[in-house]
C-alpha cells in the first residue's frame, strides 16, 4: 500500500487552511475538527513524507503560530500524489487500523461483503466477486448512542470493546465490534464522557459511502480488520 492511500482530502485541507492563517487552532475550526486531532494529522503527514511540513514561529510580522515548511507547501501545492515526496524516505510508524478485506458485490447500491456477515455500502465500481481491500479512516465514522436520520448509506450497530489512548497520545480510540469485525473510531475525552462510552455499551457506527477507500490488490483467503 503507498503512502498516498493513508493521506486523505481533509490533511490537505489542514495545510490549505494553514496557508491561509499560520494558527492549528484556527485551521482545526474551519475543518470542524479539534485541535488536538489536527495536530496528530500533521504528525502523520511529516511521518507520511519523511519531514516536517509544519513549524512552529515566534513573533516578527506574522505574530508568530504554526507556519508551513518546504516541504508542507510543495505538499499542498502540488499533491500528495508526487513520487518524489512519497519516495522521500521510509517511514514505519504509519497504519492502516481498519484495512478489510472482502468481496465485491455489483448492484444498483454497490458493497464489500466482509466476513461472514458484514456488508459495507461503497461508492466505487469493480467487477462483481473481485476481492478487494478497503480502507476506513478511523476519523471519518461517527459514533452515536441512538440511530437517527442521516445520509451516511452505512449505518451499523456495534458494542464497544476497549477504549484506548489515540495515536501519539493524542484523543481516545473506540474499539468497537460489528457483524462480527472490529472496527477503530477515533473520538475525543469529552465525547467518551459525553456519551458515556466504556467497554459493553451498545453503539451505532455511521460512515459515508465515500469513506471507503479501496486501495490496492486484495489477494488470498478474505479477512477483517487486525484483531486485538
Amino acid at each position: 500500500m503507498s503512502r498516498a492511500d493513508l493521506v486523505t482530502s481533509t490533511d490537505i485541507a489542514l495545510l490549505h487552511a494553514l496557508e491561509r492563517r499560520p494558527s492549528v487552532v484556527a485551521a482545526s475550526r474551519r475543518l470542524g475538527i479539534s485541535r488536538d486531532r489536527a495536530v496528530y494529522r500533521l504528525a502523520r503527514l511529516s511521518r507520511a513524507f519523511g519531514g516536517p511540513v509544519v513549524a512552529s514561529v515566534r513573533g516578527g510580522a506574522r505574530h508568530g503560530g504554526t507556519v508551513l515548511t518546504a516541504l508542507g507547501d510543495r505538499i499542498a501545492r502540488g499533491g500528495f500524489t508526487s513520487l518524489e515526496l512519497l519516495d522521500a524516505r521510509p517511514t514505519t510508524p504509519l497504519s492502516a487500523p481498519n484495512l478489510l478485506q472482502g468481496v465485491y458485490r455489483r448492484s444498483a447500491d454497490p458493497e464489500v461483503r466482509v466476513g461472514r456477515s458484514l456488508g459495507l455500502h461503497v461508492a466505487f465500481d469493480a467487477p462483481e466477486g473481485t476481492p478487494v481491500s478497503v480502507l476506513l479512516d478511523p476519523e471519518a465514522v461517527v459514533v452515536a448512542r441512538r440511530r437517527f436520520t442521516s445520509s451516511a448509506r452505512n449505518v451499523l450497530a456495534g458494542t464497544v470493546v476497549a477504549v484506548r489512548p489515540g495515536r501519539e497520545g493524542l484523543g481516545l480510540t473506540l474499539v468497537v465490534r460489528c457483524d462480527g469485525e472490529r472496527l477503530r473510531v477515533a473520538v475525543t475525552g469529552e465525547s467518551v464522557r459525553r456519551l458515556r462510552l466504556a467497554p459493553g455499551t451498545p453503539v451505532w457506527l455511521y460512515v459515508k459511502a465515500t469513506a471507503l477507500r479501496r486501495v490496492g490488490t486484495a489477494s488470498g483467503p478474505t479477512r477483517g480488520s487486525p484483531r486485538s
